[in-house]
C-alpha cells in the first residue's frame, strides 16, 4: 500500500511538472510569461524569439499577440522550486530500489558493461568469466548511455524544429484559406451585382415594350 502511495505521489508530481513546462521548448519554465488569450505558460526568451522572428501571434492559440501584452508570472518560479524539491524526495526514496535493480541478478554486481552483441547491460564478471558472452563486443555502459542521450537530444531538437515548421505551415494555410474565402466573397458580390443589374435592365426593357404595345393597342382601337 505504501508503494502504491509513493507511486501515486510520484505520478502526481510528474504530471504537475509537465504542466509547468514551456509549450514552445518543452523544457522547465524560465522567466515564465503567460499568453492573455489562451493562458498558456512559456519562457520569456522563447516567446520573445517567436514574436520577433516569426510573427506577432501566439503559437498555441494563434491570437494576435505583442510583447507588451504578455503577463509576467513570478509565482511560477516558486511552484517549480517546490516541484523540484518533491521530485528530489521521490528520487531519494526510490534510491535503494534503483540500486538493487541496477545489479546483475547472477553475480549481484553493478551493471557496468554493455554487451553490443546481445544489446543488454551486464556486470564485469559476466563480461570476463560469464561464459555466455564469450567473444562478444563490449562497451563501457556510461559511453553507451552518453551516446543514447546525445541521439535522443538530437531527435528531440529535430522534432522541435519540425513542430515549429508545422506551426508555420498551418498558419500559412490558414492565411491562404482566409484569402480564398475573401476572394470568393468578393466574386459572389460581383456576380450578385451583375445579376441585379441584368434584372434591372430586363425590367426596363419589359416596361418599354409594354408601353409600346399599349400605344399600339390604343392606336388600333381608335
Amino acid at each position: 500500500m505504501a508503494c502504491f502511495t509513493d507511486f501515486s505521489r510520484s505520478s502526481s508530481t510528474c504530471t504537475l511538472a509537465e504542466v509547468f513546462r514551456c509549450f514552445i521548448c518543452m523544457e522547465k519554465l524560465r522567466d515564465a510569461h503567460l499568453c492573455p488569450h489562451c493562458s498558456k505558460l512559456c519562457c520569456y526568451v522563447c516567446i520573445r524569439r517567436w514574436l520577433t522572428e516569426q510573427r506577432s501571434q501566439c503559437p498555441h492559440c494563434r491570437a494576435s499577440l505583442h510583447l507588451h501584452e504578455l503577463v509576467n508570472c513570478r509565482w511560477v518560479e516558486e511552484v517549480t522550486q517546490q516541484l523540484d524539491s518533491l521530485q528530489a524526495v521521490n528520487v531519494s526514496g526510490n534510491r535503494v530500489e534503483d540500486n538493487d535493480r541496477d545489479k546483475c541478478l547472477t553475480h549481484m554486481e553493478k551493471l557496468s558493461v554493455y554487451c553490443w552483441t546481445c544489446r543488454c547491460c551486464i556486470c564485469h564478471q559476466c563480461a570476463l568469466w560469464g561464459g555466455t558472452h564469450s567473444g562478444h563486443t563490449f562497451k563501457p555502459l556510461e559511453e553507451v548511455y552518453e551516446q543514447h542521450i546525445t541521439q535522443i537530444k538530437d531527435e528531440v531538437a529535430q522534432l522541435r524544429r519540425r513542430l515549429m515548421e508545422l506551426i508555420s505551415i498551418v498558419q500559412e494555410v490558414e492565411r491562404n484559406v482566409d484569402s480564398v474565402r475573401s476572394a470568393k466573397d468578393e466574386r459572389v458580390r460581383e456576380i450578385r451585382n451583375a445579376v441585379e443589374l441584368m434584372i434591372a435592365r430586363l425590367d426596363s426593357q419589359l416596361k418599354t415594350k409594354l408601353l409600346t404595345l399599349m400605344g399600339q393597342k390604343d392606336s388600333l382601337t381608335q
